[in-house]
């Protein structure tokens, strides 16, 4: 081999070096920006103080370590995967300039991160029925059910594994999807059962900004204090609480507002169970439609306790 050849292979061997150098910072860059976005909006939807029921998935602490072991194993890789998003490496420094770089290309609403992202959520959320044979079966039929075993079973009593297994062989090899396990852990892990159109949530949660809920939950706290706490010329007019999270009810992501409205429900003294009943008849026409549209918040307010109601001695 001729010297020049040698030094062009070297070349190569180089560029590919860096390249994959490159992608591996892109990566580590992509899936932290999304762990943390999520992980604080989480944090500034989930209550401060004790509710009186059980929450829904996302406003509980427990869910997040969850939802991180779901991100990291069944999700990202496949993100990471699509050729659209590999493409987004580019020449980047992304040690760097990676975040900044990273966030302008999460800015636009059709990015490729978002569609890859869409399509890994809803590749493991349905139940999946597997009839053939473990040795025949593909590796694509086996991949899910393999990930989701060994992710949804972890701290199974021996006794709980072998009744899962012998219920799944009688059940013909039916294998659940993303949702019916979430639904599953639900009791286990302290909150409600999903709903099957909450894939949009679980979804949605990278696309909300965290300082848009900060915002949010700041004007709903202000419009409280100046409702309730204070009086005369400085007390709000009866009702801006309401209108207030009737605004970011509907202003922010589907559900994600619902979930605003539940936190005041928890936190807030005044938003109460007279409160919310008055608020749910205002935004829905129907009990059906107020069942469909706000799900978690009707059954939190069917477990709220009524106020104490104080009574005034009479004065002599």
């Amino acid at each position: 081999m001729s010297g020049r050849m040698r030094k062009v292979e070297a070349v190569e061997a180089s560029m590919a070096a860096n390249e994959t150098e490159r992608f591996e910072q892109f990566s580590a860059v992509l899936i932290t920006e999304l762990l943390e976005r999520t992980k604080k909006s989480m944090e500034l939807l989930s209550p401060d103080q004790q509710p009186c029921s059980l929450l829904p998935f996302v406003q509980t602490p427990a869910f997040w370590e969850l939802y991180t072991n779901i991100v990291r194993v069944g999700i990202f890789p496949v993100v990471i995967s699509r050729r659209p998003v590999r493409a987004i490496v580019g020449d980047v420094d992304w040690t760097r300039e990676g975040r900044d770089y990273l966030l302008t290309v999460m800015d636009d609403r059709s990015n490729a991160i978002f569609t890859a992202w869409d399509y890994a959520w809803d590749s493991l959320w349905d139940e999946r029925k597997v009839t053939q044979d473990p040795a025949t079966a593909s590796p694509a039929q086996e991949k899910k059910p393999g990930f989701l075993a060994s992710l949804f079973r972890r701290g199974r009593s021996a006794q709980e594994e072998e009744a899962a297994r012998k219920a799944e062989a009688a059940a013909g090899g039916v294998m659940a999807g993303l949702h019916a396990m979430l639904c599953e852990l639900a009791g286990r892990r302290g909150f409600l059962p999903l709903f099957h159109d909450d894939s949009k949530v679980l979804k949605n949660l990278v696309r909300v900004k965290p300082a848009r809920l900060a915002q949010a939950w700041k004007e709903i706290t202000q419009y409280h204090h100046q409702e309730f706490s204070l009086s005369g010329h400085e007390q709000a007019k009866p009702g801006v609480t309401s209108d207030c999270l009737q605004k970011w009810h509907y202003n922010l992501p589907e559900r994600i507002g619902e979930f605003m409205v539940l936190k005041a429900a928890v936190d807030l003294e005044n938003v109460n169970k007279p409160f919310i009943g008055k608020y749910i008849r205002q935004s829905a026409r129907t009990q059906e439609e107020a069942e469909k549209g706000m799900p978690y918040l009707s059954v939190y307010w069917k477990a709220m306790p009524n106020p104490v109601m104080t009574q005034h001695q009479p004065t002599l």
